[in-house]
């Protein structure tokens, strides 16, 4: 039996992976001749292991190799299948290629469910068939795919240099793999491992993606560019996965709109736009979030050039340049960044004694003097590494491509690497672009960066990537959770949709664990209120009270029956449930308002912020989604926290930030369990008083059942 006779034996059976259409052994060229634009991709193809084949029906021979009309006409499994045909014709090779036992095709045709109706029905055609045999398909609408250390380009991108790697990406839109490869190739960059177009994601989506890379062992780290989510659960149950196995993911959000100063509005439906969901999702889960294509490829290369077991924490970088400028900038933008530069005085004695100047131990600038003495560079480099308040080193300099003086030091400090275990030596041109023999540097434990910024960008993820994982898991599946149960007899039609009643309301907060001012409902006379006064009175079971004045404050108890009176009188006018709901007058020294969603873009969501003037003052709010646990709730308060307030504002007493975390995590529960029936539930505002936070109001707009 031949070595292709074994190759199919082994394929035949109920092989459908991911693996055969990314990482194949076999590949059919559907539609592309010898003068086609893509006729580079097959070259190059053709150049790597994978056997190639041809399908046209105008050729019977292609590429110096036979050509068969049809896919059918292959007659044998093929693991992917390329096709560059229209989307008309696109649903009968796809029939074909479940026939013939195909791991899955890459299809860069447009035409599908982008293009309205029509093409939204051959879409569901070739799902349907491909769900049917266990194919994958990349595509349609995209670009294709990339494997660069096995040489298979199935693709319609031109030729570019690519160095093979351990970045993998996938991006919705398909430049943006182009982008993130000419990115990735300057000097220092990133080497590059599967370069995947999800296109329409007709079968095979993001989730699908991420969830291969986490067990490719040539994957390292992992790039995205994202439109939308698909399948939350079980992409955020794959990013788990990546963080556990020790793979960091950096994603562009594409689409994001500006989020504004919405975050002052009373409704948590129009509190959060999907932008900022997943902005909250993704840093949740622990991706690390770009804006553009240099900087994600600043953010995982050094992550992509060093192994991790070179991965630090980043606690303390030391900074040695050749010039005080930089030396002044770095400590600049290292503190814009969140770098932590420490003084390291200890050192401060051997710089002052061999550096004239005496300039500050961190950032070093060490001028050029410290090239006219024998082995004081080498010294320098050797004293910083030995430190063990820096974890991390960083050489810039001029290292232009015309740049010979900073060669030199540049090639010692990376010699002095091998010296040192555990701690990472980078380099990088100041500005500009590196000369080639910078790129050259890169070693075991040696990075290369592109400038100062883009240096501290790549060490601020490493760094967040290290603490992220050492904590453990970040995010938990609302599915953890028993489902909320809402009986129909509690909901009110309203103008705003379906409304829990007030009453109803109460004692869900109640029962959540989230403590609430005590309260009485009436529907007639106000019987004795089993709480002392004074009282706030309202109209119960209306969504918007102040637009109808229907709220009475320090009301005495001699005045319950009639200010009762006033506000049924105001319910009779605007046509209003004329329940009206008494409780205690609470006073406190602060107020937070808790916004939830059962079920955002990506799944449960709970926002926490200021409330009062400080929600219209300052703006504060921040979110999670849905459940988490007490470290992400103390972490949801330290976004707010930043402002001083809680730390007790004109001599207030400071707030409980272990008690509004409790408060937070049953919130958060809440939210997970209401995935089936809360559309948004405010808790504003929660007084802070002596006793911790009380709620003294909650809004619960429902989903429609399906």
């Amino acid at each position: 039996m031949t070595q292709t006779d074994n190759y199919l034996t082994a394929t035949t059976g109920a092989d459908k992976t991911l693996h055969r259409v990314l990482k194949p052994r076999s590949v059919a060229f559907v539609g592309v001749s010898e003068t086609s634009t893509f006729a580079h991709s097959v070259r190059r193809t053709m150049q790597g292991a994978a056997e190639v084949l041809f399908v046209h029906p105008k050729h019977d021979t292609l590429f110096g190799q036979p050509c068969v009309p049809s896919v059918a006409d292959l007659g044998r499994p093929v693991d992917a299948v390329f096709s560059a045909v229209a989307a008309a014709h696109t649903v009968g090779i796809v029939e074909q290629a479940a026939t013939i036992g195909a791991g899955g095709l890459v299809l860069v045709a447009g035409g599908f469910a982008e293009a309205g109706d029509t093409g939204a029905k051959l879409q569901q055609q070739i799902t349907t068939i491909a769900n049917d045999a266990g194919m994958h398909l990349v595509g349609p609408n995209g670009i294709g795919m990339i494997n660069v250390p096995d040489q298979v380009d199935l693709t319609v991108l031109e030729e570019f240099g690519r160095r093979p790697g351990g970045l993998s990406a996938v991006t919705h839109s398909g430049a943006m793999i182009e982008a993130i490869a000419a990115s990735a190739c300057r000097p220092g960059g990133a080497g590059l491992n599967l370069l995947i177009s999800a296109g329409n994601e007709a079968v095979t989506d993001l989730a699908d993606y991420l969830d291969f890379l986490v067990d490719d062992e040539q994957t390292t780290v992992i790039a995205l560019a994202l439109e939308k989510i698909r399948r939350p659960d079980a992409f955020f149950a794959a990013a788990a996965r990546a963080q556990e196995a020790g793979k960091p993911i950096v994603a562009i959000k594409m689409g994001r709109s500006a989020r504004g100063q919405r975050m002052a509005a009373s409704h948590t439906g129009s509190l959060v736009g999907d932008a900022w969901v997943y902005e909250v999702g993704l840093r949740q889960a622990g991706i690390e979030l770009a804006h553009e294509i240099d900087e994600l490829v600043d953010r995982v290369q050094f992550l992509e050039q060093l192994t991790p077991q070179r991965w630090t924490e980043v606690r303390g970088l030391a900074v040695l340049t050749a010039t005080g400028g930089f030396a002044q900038l770095a400590s600049d933008l290292a503190e814009d960044t969140g770098i932590d530069i420490p003084a390291l005085e200890q050192l401060q004695p051997f710089i002052d004694e061999n550096i004239p100047g005496k300039p500050l131990a961190n950032p070093l600038d060490a001028t050029g003097f410290v090239g006219s003495v024998p082995g004081l560079w080498e010294s320098i480099v050797d004293r910083y590494a030995a430190d063990p308040e820096v974890d991390a080193l960083l050489y810039t300099s001029q290292h232009a491509g015309w740049d010979t003086y900073g060669r030199q030091p540049a090639e010692e400090f990376a010699e002095r690497a091998q010296r040192w275990q555990g701690k990472p030596f980078l380099l990088a041109p100041l500005a500009g672009i590196g000369g080639q023999w910078l790129g050259d540097l890169r070693r075991d434990g040696v990075g290369v960066g592109n400038g100062l910024l883009g240096c501290l960008r790549g060490l601020q993820t490493m760094g967040r990537f290290v603490r992220s994982r050492n904590q453990g898991p970040r995010t938990v599946s609302p599915a953890d959770l028993p489902v909320l149960r809402i009986s129909d007899e509690e909901v009110l039609e309203v103008a705003e949709g379906r409304m829990l009643s007030f009453g109803a309301t109460m004692r869900l907060l109640t029962d959540a664990g989230i403590p609430v001012a005590r309260w009485a409902v009436f529907d007639g006379a106000v019987e004795p209120v089993p709480f002392a006064g004074p009282y706030v009175v309202k109209l119960a079971d209306v969504a918007h009270r102040t637009e109808h004045n229907a709220v009475r404050v320090n009301v005495a108890e001699k005045d319950l029956q009639a200010v009762t009176t006033e506000l049924r009188e105001i319910a009779r006018r605007d046509d209003l449930p004329t329940t009206v709901a008494v409780q205690e007058m609470v006073s406190g020294h602060g107020e937070i308002f808790i916004g939830l969603q059962g079920a955002s873009e990506l799944g449960p969501l709970t926002v926490f912020g200021l409330g009062g003037v400080f929600v219209e003052i300052m703006k504060k709010v921040g979110g999670r989604l849905a459940p988490f646990d007490r470290r992400v709730a103390l972490e949801l308060v330290g976004e707010v926290d930043d402002t001083g307030i809680m730390d007790g504002f004109r001599g207030a007493p400071a707030w409980d930030r272990e008690r509004l975390a409790e408060i937070l995590c049953a919130a958060g529960d809440l939210a997970a369990r209401g995935r089936e029936s809360i559309d948004s539930l405010d808790i504003n505002p929660l007084i802070i008083t002596a006793d911790g936070p009380v709620a003294v109001d909650g809004l619960c707009l429902l989903q429609r059942p399906q």
